[in-house]
């Protein structure tokens, strides 16, 4: 009984304008914090009638959220990630954009992820956690980045053999990626003391006697990394022997 109707409503925007039936509304952000929007639809062209209006009111839920929590760092030696994801209003959330596992699965917010060997190798890995179950809004989605750090390295110095009648050991331990490191492996003693990487090292006679000796060398103050470690081997060769031969007596005029 009209020729047309216009919209009528607050100051969100109708597409492609207000004098479309099948328009769509764009609310503002005060009518979607508001939670709801009433819409008015007018007729026009209404001869010699009266305009009449229906109104239709929008209720509008809260958007879902996803929070991947904070940016994580581990080492290259000890890779696997404890995530912390949450969400709110959607009934869960999927982890994706990694190459390694998921565990116990993608679907976890917890789960714990163990990147792959090129991801070590690159260093870094960006991880998204997604919403699911989202009724009748869009899926939203928040990244963490894990970053893999090198892992630490120690060297105890090569193996080397020395007499056992001059046995006292110089070591010359170096590491890498962590604070410091400790002397492990014999029952000797360590001057000054088993964390100084230059020690030097006395043996027993045992291990005199036994030939052979290995002494490790264990970072330490890894941060989170494991601890690497490195051996050196002693080797203790026999000492030189002399005899002078057995006590005589020689005569003062044949004394040769």
């Amino acid at each position: 009984g009209a020729t047309g109707a216009i919209w009528s409503a607050g100051p969100g925007t109708f597409t492609p304008n207000n004098t479309s039936l099948s328009a769509t509304y764009m609310p503002t952000a005060a009518e979607i914090a508001n939670g709801s929007v009433t819409l008015t639809l007018t007729s026009a062209g209404n001869g010699n009638c009266s305009a009449v209006t229906s109104q239709v009111t929008y209720t509008i839920t809260p958007a879902p959220t996803a929070n991947a929590g904070a940016n994580i760092s581990r080492c290259a030696n000890n890779p696997a990630a404890v995530l912390n994801g949450t969400v709110t209003v959607a009934t869960g959330g999927i982890w994706s954009g990694g190459n390694g596992t998921f565990a116990p699965s993608n679907t976890n917010l917890g789960a714990v992820y163990t990147p792959s060997t090129a991801e070590i190798a690159n260093g870094n890995v960006t991880l998204t956690l997604t919403t699911t179950g989202n009724g009748l809004c869009a899926a939203v989605m928040d990244n963490v980045l894990l970053t893999l750090t090198p892992a630490p390295t120690v060297n105890a110095g090569a193996d080397v053999s020395i007499c056992a009648n001059n046995a006292i050991i110089a070591l010359n331990g170096m590491v890498g990626g962590a604070t410091g490191g400790v002397w492990s492996g014999g029952n000797g003693s360590f001057t000054p003391n088993n964390t100084a990487l230059n020690a030097t090292y006395t043996p027993t006679p045992a291990e005199i006697t036994n030939g052979i000796l290995t002494l490790t060398l264990t970072t330490t103050g890894n941060g989170n990394c494991n601890a690497v470690s490195d051996d050196r081997v002693i080797t203790f060769t026999p000492a030189p022997t002399v005899n002078a031969g057995v006590n005589g007596t020689v005569c003062a005029n044949n004394s040769s």
